[in-house]
């Protein structure tokens, strides 16, 4: 019931957490649009562009369908007409050769008037057939003549119709057909009016679009959707990447690596180790030659004599740079009584211990968190390479080695824990160091739910043997600018690497 309440509500938070950012993007936009009149105008000349490209799409469309309409109307016009005038010509060429016979037979008859006959029905009383006939001729004549003209002017109807060369509305216009409007052809020239006036507002509302102000909401309106799925992604993609990391990723990586053991092959296995109890303030003793290395803003009173060193370890000059241990102050013990007091000068919740060792193959101690070295024990560095190093992005481990003592800093408290032959895992930025005895491995944290909620990491680190390993209680908090934690974050994962 416990697993089923945290995967409820993990899914209701990320759902919150995305409800959350569209509705806040929302209403800054809206009050983006309140508080900049310019902006909520820029919004309402892109709607009124979008409607406006959308009517004149719309005219444009029943301005091609009535254009399409025309033409076709005009094609059958035209082809009306074609077979009206083959069939004038028809039926004008039978009359023309009818008129032609008839023509042919009055001019027969006209011919056989003769001059005496002429003369014979000039006489009174005698009808004149023969003026009758030469009327009649020319009558027949005349109207063969219109006939014949008749014909012509067909023809050339017919050839003008037959024309390639002309559209139909050009040969109506020729044929006189097309003198006055039709429905159609008004409607047109209605349409085209309104198709002009929306493409001269578009005109103007999209130069308005190009303003500055324009540009933004247009953007906005372009991209809005992209960068919501983007933001859904940037918050599904860590669980996906966890979950993935978590079930696939460290099993295979835990059976694959190899652990390390620095001290093997070390020709002092049997170094002694001591350690005292973690304090807030921790005063050292120092016998006569006993030199004291520190912090210069960690020595707080001091009994003997002090001075400045600039590097702890000149044969190690960047180690001892990285690791703080520069500007330091040297204390040195005499026959009279040489103490020097430490604590930390900026945390009030950091634990100091002192860690003495003998004889060692080398204690693993992160640099940051060496406040004092007791002696001169050996500086040295050790590199691994494996997929551990991928797992940990740990490949160089900084050993003090010899014979001396260290004086070491953590958050909370520090603790030194031995495994007692057996194993101990330990989140690996709790870590302060280790004796180089034991053998270190990684292994994926056992707890998912809390991984996945970012509370714990994903590899923890795990040590075997029966020598201790130091642990802080908690991380040191970094810094509260967005900028800064960045860079930190930057170069504490670039020091990690490089064992600080």
């Amino acid at each position: 019931m416990r697993l089923v309440s945290a995967v409820l509500g993990f899914v209701l938070r990320k759902t919150g957490t995305l409800l959350a950012v569209v509705l806040s993007l929302f209403l800054g936009f809206l009050l983006v649009q309140a508080a900049v009149p310019a902006v909520k105008e820029a919004v309402t000349d892109r709607e009124r562009l979008q409607q406006v490209a959308a009517e004149r799409e719309a005219l444009e469309g029943d301005l091609e369908r009535l254009t399409d309409e025309l033409a076709e109307a005009q094609r059958e016009e035209v082809a009306s007409l074609e077979g009206t005038v083959a069939a004038q010509i028809d039926e004008l060429g039978d009359q023309v050769s009818g008129q032609r016979s008839e023509v042919e037979a009055s001019l027969e008859e006209r011919d056989e008037c003769s001059r005496l006959r002429e003369l014979v029905e000039d006489l009174p009383l005698v009808p004149n057939t023969c003026d009758l006939k030469e009327r009649a001729a020319e009558t027949a004549q005349e109207a063969l003549d219109t006939l014949e003209s008749s014909l012509a002017r067909a023809e050339s109807r017919a050839a003008l119709l037959r024309d390639p060369s002309l559209t139909p509305q050009e040969k109506l216009d020729r044929l006189g057909e097309g003198g006055g409007q039709s429905v159609t052809e008004r409607e047109i020239a209605i349409t085209e009016s309104q198709v002009d006036q929306k493409q001269a507002e578009e005109r103007s509302l999209e130069q308005a679009q190009g303003s500055g102000v324009g540009w933004v909401v247009d953007q906005w309106a372009r991209s809005w959707r992209w960068l919501a799925a983007l933001a859904l992604l940037v918050l599904v993609m860590p669980p996906t990447i966890k979950t993935l990391g978590y079930f696939l990723l460290m099993p295979v990586v835990h059976r694959a690596h190899r652990p390390i053991h620095l001290a093997s092959g070390s020709d002092t296995p049997a170094g002694g180790l001591r350690t005292s109890r973690a304090e807030r303030t921790l005063t050292v003793d120092l016998g006569p030659g006993e030199v004291l290395s520190a912090r210069s803003e960690h020595v707080r009173p001091v009994q003997g004599r002090i001075r400045s060193h600039l590097l702890y370890d000149w044969s190690s000059p960047f180690i001892s740079y990285a690791a703080g241990l520069f500007g330091l102050s040297r204390v040195t013990g005499d026959e009279r009584v040489t103490a020097a007091t430490l604590s930390t000068p900026d945390d009030p919740d950091s634990y100091l211990m002192r860690i003495d060792f003998s004889d060692h193959p080398g204690l693993v101690m992160r640099p940051r968190h060496v406040v004092g070295v007791i002696g001169t024990p050996e500086l040295e560095t050790r590199w691994r390479w494996g997929i551990q190093s991928f797992a940990t992005w740990q490949v160089r481990y900084i050993l003090f080695s010899g014979t001396g003592s260290l004086i070491v800093q953590g958050s909370g408290d520090v603790v030194a824990t031995s495994p007692q032959g057996g194993t101990t895992r330990m989140e690996q930025h709790l870590v302060m160091g280790f004796d180089s005895r034991l053998v270190v491995g990684v292994n994926r944290t056992e707890v998912f739910w809390p991984y996945l909620w970012g509370r714990t990491p994903l590899v923890d680190d795990e040590f075997t043997g029966s020598h201790p390993l130091f642990w802080q209680k908690a991380s040191a908090g970094g810094p509260s600018n967005p900028v800064a934690r960045v860079f930190d974050a930057f170069f504490s994962a670039f020091g990690k690497v490089l064992g600080f």
